[in-house]
């Protein structure tokens, strides 16, 4: 037999009356606990049941959210815009903006916007300020930040100095603004004081930012190199006032001296040669003086005056009529002259002629031009042509309605194609004429002054007018005229 206590040989039953009550007690216990878990599961599904009938009841609604430009059409059962933003997982950030705002109630149709915030630099006196905002106008980002910005203040948007105006019309957005804050100053200039605020950051600065004239003998404390800071006193020593006119320019300077050499070497103003002063030199200063330096010196300028080449046109009987050849080139010739000029103040006062020759003679330009007429043939719509010489000349037409219906040319005959105006000058009336693509025409006719030398009008009939505006080759035919222009017009 087994020493083990709890081994089964050892197991001895309970008497039958101990083992009926602990078995009624575990039945009465498991149908307790039955019990209420059934209880609870009922009241879980009849919770769950009112939940989903309540989300079955809830209407749907339709609304665009808008996130940083973006629009998104939802459909949503969210009562408001806050819990509609919670539904959708929209998380803001600080400085975002919702609009409408977040209590809003959600109703169909609704667009909610939420503008997310940048962070902006704001720089006020040395010390910066991140602010994050939706804003992207300086002036709204201020307001919004509570920095004021006074009339005196100066500010850079991005690096850029700007006024108050400009804040307000700003035309992009901005990502740093710095101010510096104006401080007041005092400037005693001998009996008058005046207080003004600058953002100058020297003394010397903070003066020529009021407009305040210094002069070389004035005397300012403290230095112009000195920092500003609030509330300082600028003291300025005025000299003695004289007024200097030298070299073009008045200055008005002060000194210590007493006599206006004295005063001409303190403003670093040097005579020379034959210079002078009025009043003179040794003259003594009196407040308010008006010093005027005049400058003299005399020199001898060589003037030279060109003196023209002619033109000398000689004729060729062995060279070919209307070809030129240069046989000299021309050379301008030179006279000079010197002349003894005197100047006060750059203004010349008196002017004398000592000599003149010429230094170099004029060469006349020397061509020669042939008078050698060659007789050639052209192909025409009439068959070949004898001609004696070709001109290239600006050529146009003309008929009768653009004259008004005058159809009378200067020779008497008729307007009609055939009839050619030119310059009798050149060519003679009776000459004719072949130009290219209109035929042959008679000189007939002529007409007031052309820009172009070397001119034809086409005469026309009104039924066959056709418009020229160009360069041709005009062929003069045999015979030859008694009077020829040997030498055309450039």
């Amino acid at each position: 037999m087994s020493t083990d206590p709890n081994s089964i040989d050892n197991f001895s039953p309970p008497s039958p009356s101990l083992l009926v009550k602990p078995r009624n007690t575990r039945r009465a216990l498991w149908l307790v606990v039955g019990g209420v878990g059934l209880l609870l599961s009922c009241a879980v599904l009849c919770i769950l049941g009112l939940a989903l009938n309540l989300i079955r009841q809830t209407p749907t609604t339709t609304a665009t959210v808008v996130v940083a430009g973006i629009g998104y059409e939802v459909q949503t059962h969210s009562q408001t815009v806050g819990d509609l933003l919670r539904e959708f997982s929209i998380p803001l950030g600080a400085g975002d903006t919702v609009a409408p705002d977040l209590n809003s109630s959600v109703v169909a149709g609704m667009v909610v916007r939420v503008d997310r915030a940048r962070q902006v630099m704001i720089t006020v006196d040395g010390a910066v300020q991140p602010v994050q905002t939706v804003y992207t106008n300086p002036t709204d980002i201020l307001r919004v930040a509570g920095v004021s910005v006074g009339s005196k203040d100066r500010v850079l948007v991005d690096g850029t100095l700007t006024s108050m105006n400009d804040l307000l019309v700003w035309p992009v957005p901005v990502t740093n603004i710095t101010i510096q804050r104006a401080v007041p100053v005092q400037i005693v200039d001998g009996n008058q004081v005046m207080t003004v605020e600058t953002t100058a950051p020297t003394v010397g600065e903070a003066l020529f930012e009021t407009g305040t004239t210094l002069y070389l003998a004035d005397e300012v404390s403290p230095a112009l190199s000195t920092p500003i800071t609030a509330s300082l006193v600028i003291n300025i020593q005025r000299s003695q006032p004289i007024s200097i006119v030298a070299d073009g320019v008045t200055l008005d300077t002060r000194t210590q001296g007493t006599t206006v050499a004295s005063a001409l070497v303190g403003a670093g103003v040097i005579l020379g040669g034959l210079d002078y002063t009025i009043p003179s030199e040794n003259s003594l200063l009196q407040p308010g003086m008006s010093i005027r330096v005049i400058r003299v010196n005399e020199k001898v300028d060589v003037q030279q005056s060109v003196l023209p080449f002619e033109i000398v046109y000689q004729a060729d009987a062995n060279m070919e009529l209307d070809q030129k050849v240069v046989l000299q080139e021309g050379q301008k010739g030179i006279r000079e002259t010197n002349i003894r000029i005197r100047y006060e103040n750059g203004v010349e006062v008196s002017r004398t002629e000592e000599e003149s020759n010429v230094a170099r003679a004029p060469i006349n330009r020397v061509i020669a031009y042939g008078t050698n007429i060659v007789l050639r043939t052209v192909d025409t719509p009439d068959g070949p042509k004898e001609y004696w010489r070709v001109l290239r000349m600006y050529t146009t037409s003309y008929h009768p309605a653009a004259l008004g219906g005058d159809d009378v040319t200067a020779t008497g005959r008729k307007l009609t194609k055939g009839v050619v105006g030119i310059d009798p000058k050149i060519i003679p009336y009776g000459t004719q004429v072949f130009v290219p693509n209109y035929g042959i025409g008679v000189a007939g006719d002529t007409g007031g002054p052309r820009k172009f030398k070397l001119w034809i009008d086409l005469g026309y009939d009104d039924s066959n007018w056709v418009s020229w505006s160009k360069y041709s080759d005009v062929y003069l035919l045999t015979p030859i005229p008694a009077n020829i222009v040997y030498l055309l017009p450039d």
